[in-house]
């Protein structure tokens, strides 16, 4: 039978539970969020060229409003929570420790450029331009590309058509920067 006092224990614990459970979601969603953005991402060395381009590009900020795209916006998977955490963690541990392990200027950074759709997501610019395909039905002559995409006619990806959205000049900026030889701009 419940007491008045079982009810209070059941009641302190249910309470105690829901704020543990909401001050992790807090504390993790924070992390999430410190660092997917410019600041944390650029904060590596190697990563000082792709962060110049950014800056310059319209999805990094240069456009009339001042919006800007984070990092994790395009090069983490939207495609569920589960994914986007997966990838992200990934992407943690893996990219700092290649740059403990290996010298970034031996990192071929034309061949990851030509290599770009496996870490730039397709979730992720369809989780910022959510009714492209509406548009793209709606707009006859220019979508047309974009209803091939979405009728899956060809192995498409956002970035086969659009190479260089979110890094503007980012061959200059890796030339200049010295990441890359001359000719292989």
């Amino acid at each position: 039978m419940f007491t008045r006092a079982n009810l209070f224990k059941i009641g302190a614990a249910t309470a105690a539970i829901s704020f543990f459970i909401t001050l992790s979601w807090a504390v993790v969603d924070t992390g999430i969020n410190a660092t997917g953005d410019y600041e944390f991402c650029t904060g590596c060395h190697s990563h000082k060229a792709a962060g110049t381009s950014y800056r310059e590009d319209l999805h990094g900020g240069n456009n009339r409003v001042g919006w800007r795209a984070t990092c994790s916006d395009c090069h983490i998977s939207h495609d569920n929570s589960f994914s986007y955490l997966w990838v992200k963690g990934v992407h943690g541990i893996v990219d700092p420790a290649i740059g403990l392990v290996k010298d970034p200027y031996d990192i071929d950074w034309h061949a990851k450029r030509e290599n770009r759709g496996t870490y730039v997501y397709d979730s992720g610019c369809l989780n910022c331009h959510k009714y492209l395909e509406q548009s793209s039905n709606e707009n006859r002559s220019s979508f047309l590309p974009h209803r091939k995409y979405f009728a899956e006619q060809e192995e498409l990806t956002c970035v086969s058509c659009h190479a260089h959205v979110g890094h503007s000049n980012l061959g200059a900026h890796l030339q200049e920067q010295g990441w890359l030889k001359k000719d292989r701009l």
